[in-house]
């Protein structure tokens, strides 16, 4: 997705880098972590595991080649969160950016929870269309055979279970792309917190 017209990538990479230069987490979890783009924002000094999981092992094996030696305890997992309910660490940083698109929201968030720790910080990015097609047309073949698993996610189902286990929405932003669709990042904090005003994004 680094192509011209979407430019989708660059912007999660500056995004992963925004979001852990704020928190500073001493372990990371980074869900569909893919070739591992935005790794190399991770700061040595103050995060020390770095948790990747992707049902592509493939993608993790490039993640693996481009960050094993740049980041000191690396571990990467092949494994499908949606039909998982291990716990791989209590991470204080969970990054799951166009996850939700591909999967079930509860199932995803069930996993999260499993891999929270407490006043963990989970940052979900999704994609709003804005009545655009959902693969943007790249003249990248391969993209196109994602197609039939992509759907929008509802912001608001979203966040209603999130709330549900235990996760409070306490930001967001949004980021319009250059194709016209937009990325939606909220930021949740999981911990026995009062429940906040809704901030839906629309």
């Amino acid at each position: 997705m680094k192509h011209e017209t979407v430019a989708q990538s660059q912007l999660l990479n500056s995004l992963t880098g925004k979001y852990l230069q704020k928190y500073t987490p001493a372990n990371a979890l980074f869900l569909g972590i893919s070739g591992g783009n935005g790794l190399e924002h991770i700061d040595p000094i103050n995060t020390k595991t770095v948790y990747g999981i992707d049902v592509n092992q493939s993608y993790l094996d490039e993640a693996k080649k481009r960050y094993d030696e740049k980041i000191s305890n690396l571990v990467l997992v092949n494994a499908d969160i949606s039909n998982s309910n291990d716990s791989f660490v209590k991470a204080e940083f969970i990054w799951a950016a166009l996850i939700f698109e591909y999967m079930d929201i509860e199932s995803g968030l069930k996993f999260i929870a499993q891999n929270s720790s407490e006043n963990g910080k989970l940052i979900v990015t999704i994609q709003s269309n804005n009545g655009n097609q959902s693969v943007s047309q790249t003249g990248v073949e391969s993209i196109k055979s994602i197609k039939d698993l992509f759907k929008i996610v509802d912001s608001q189902r979203l966040h209603s279970f999130a709330s549900e286990i235990g996760f409070k929405l306490i930001g967001s932003e949004e980021n319009v792309l250059p194709n016209g669709k937009c990325l939606l990042t909220y930021e949740f904090i999981r911990g026995k917190h009062s429940t906040s005003t809704s901030i839906y994004d629309t």
